[in-house]
This record gives C-alpha cells, sequence and structure tokens, in this order.
C-alpha cells in the first residue's frame, strides 16, 4: 500500500511542477507582450498625432474629364501632410458616396493615398469632407480623382503637392 501511496504522491508532485511552469511561462509571456507594446508605442511616430491641415478645394466651376482624355483642368495644390479635405464637387454631381484618390497618373495607377466619403449640400452644391494622408508624398505632379460609388467613373484634377 505505500507503493500506492507513493506513486500518488509522485504523480501530485508532478502536476504540481507542471502547473508552475506553466503558470510561470503564461506570466513570462504576458510580461514580455506588456513590455512589447509600451516600446512600440513610444517607438512608433503615429499620424494620429499629428494636426490635420484643414484645405478646401473647389471644384464648383472646373470641367472634368473621364480616364484619360486632355482638357483644360484646374489645377489643385495641397501640402504634402495629413489633411482634412473639403472638396466642393463639380456642378450637376450626384449625392452619395464617393472614393477620392491621389494618384501618380489619370489611369488611376500609383494611388499615393485614398479616402471615401459621403456628400454633403451645402446649398446648392454638393461638398464632400475626406481624411488625407500624404504626409509621405514627395513634392511633384499628381492627380486628383473623384469616384462616385454608382457610376464608377472616375473624374481627374491636376494636382501638385508642395
Amino acid at each position: 500500500m505505500s507503493k500506492l501511496l507513493a506513486i500518488r504522491q509522485e504523480q501530485r508532485s508532478r502536476r504540481r511542477k507542471v502547473m508552475i511552469a506553466s503558470v510561470a511561462a503564461s506570466c513570462a509571456i504576458l510580461v514580455t507582450a506588456v513590455l512589447v507594446g509600451i516600446y512600440t508605442t513610444r517607438h512608433t511616430p503615429t499620424t494620429d498625432n499629428a494636426i490635420a491641415v484643414s484645405q478646401t478645394v473647389d471644384l464648383w466651376d472646373a470641367g472634368t474629364v473621364r480616364g484619360e482624355q486632355a482638357g483644360q483642368l484646374q489645377s489643385v495644390l495641397l501640402p504634402a501632410a495629413h489633411i482634412n479635405l473639403t472638396i466642393v464637387l463639380p456642378r450637376h454631381s450626384a449625392p452619395g458616396q464617393y472614393l477620392v484618390a491621389i494618384t501618380r497618373d489619370q489611369s488611376g495607377n500609383g494611388v499615393v493615398a485614398e479616402g471615401l466619403a459621403l456628400t454633403a449640400t451645402n446649398g446648392e452644391k454638393e461638398q464632400i469632407l475626406t481624411s488625407i494622408d500624404l504626409s509621405k508624398a514627395q513634392a511633384g505632379q499628381y492627380f486628383l480623382s473623384t469616384t462616385h460609388e454608382q457610376d464608377q467613373a472616375a473624374y481627374y484634377y491636376p494636382l501638385q503637392i508642395k
């Protein structure tokens, strides 16, 4: 009987050691995860802390072209910054959701930044407000495009990032 009792005590002791080791390993993993999280938060710059610049682009009287057609388009100037962008859409623009994108060409290639926005009516004008992060964009020539959710046709406007 004492042999059976000794075996049971050994099994309990082994389970206890495994349990203690498991708890210790879990604590070590948790402490490591918290420390990595704290380090990453303190050493990673975030755009949320950046001050956004408010800009308005008035396209009310702008001519527009679809796709790669040539035409006289209003030039838009935006800073290389995080921007709260208000766009007054051209005459007869439909209300709804728009995709606003900054691209390298009129084919929609090389998207630098984009954002979705719903229109809001201001008098007789439709306008959209979206947040665009151009802080990493290099100065140069780009295109501002607006695409309505229903017709999926992109309208392009020359853009200069300064």
